[in-house]
């Protein structure tokens, strides 16, 4: 089904039963929640979003030298047609550029020297990210009648990561997609708002 389908839920600033609630039921029933108003400034997100296309923009031989030898893509840049979802033995038609914690030897960020602005801004990002993730996972716990606090310490200073992504237009012969089925392995995801359609979701009726 497309995510166009779920309904929309609204972050209350002062959360009461009603929204963890809706969360969990949303989650359970579809396994995704469109949600609003969640607080992450719209200005900064532009901002961010204007920066990746700048940088995707890059000539091939300048990305390639942000990309780190045998850190297995978990900062900096990841060429197109390199990742494999473990449904296929066909690459994602995607090139993206990652960014978390600074915290040891192939997990140190890496800044491209053409856009000096893109750092602080995707610092930024990356802590409005976190702080929404934290509330969203507060009312998944409340919603699933956890301990208060049980999620959001399991999380705490966890490897997070940011991922920009660029599916480039265009046709493209063989059995290859922009991002083959799979599922996600870390806590919780949040994305922002696609630009174009496609994003589909197998719900639990399958």
């Amino acid at each position: 089904m497309s995510l166009a389908a779920l309904p929309c839920l609204r972050v209350e600033r002062n959360p009461s039963a009603t929204f963890p609630t809706a969360l969990t039921d949303c989650l359970r029933r579809y396994g995704f929640a469109v949600v609003e108003d969640h607080g992450i400034d719209g200005a900064l997100i532009d901002r961010v979003g204007a920066e990746a296309r700048a940088l995707f923009a890059l000539p091939q031989s300048a990305k390639l030298g942000y990309r780190i030898a045998g850190g297995a893509g978990q900062r900096g840049y990841t060429p197109f047609a390199v990742e494999t979802a473990k449904t296929t033995a066909h690459a994602d038609l995607k090139e993206f550029w990652h960014i978390g914690r600074d915290i040891g030897e192939g997990a140190m960020n890496v800044w491209p020297a053409e856009l000096p602005t893109f750092r602080d801004d995707a610092v930024e990002l990356y802590a409005a990210f976190e702080h929404l993730g934290v509330r969203l996972l507060s009312a998944i716990g409340a919603g699933l009648g956890l301990p208060t606090g049980l999620l959001e310490e399991a999380v705490r200073d966890g490897d997070s990561v940011l991922r920009l992504l660029r599916y480039p237009s265009g046709d493209f012969a063989g059995p290859s997609l922009r991002a083959a089925a799979h599922e996600d392995i870390n806590a919780i995801t949040l994305l922002l708002g696609a630009e174009e359609a496609g994003l589909e979701i197998l719900d639990r009726d399958g």
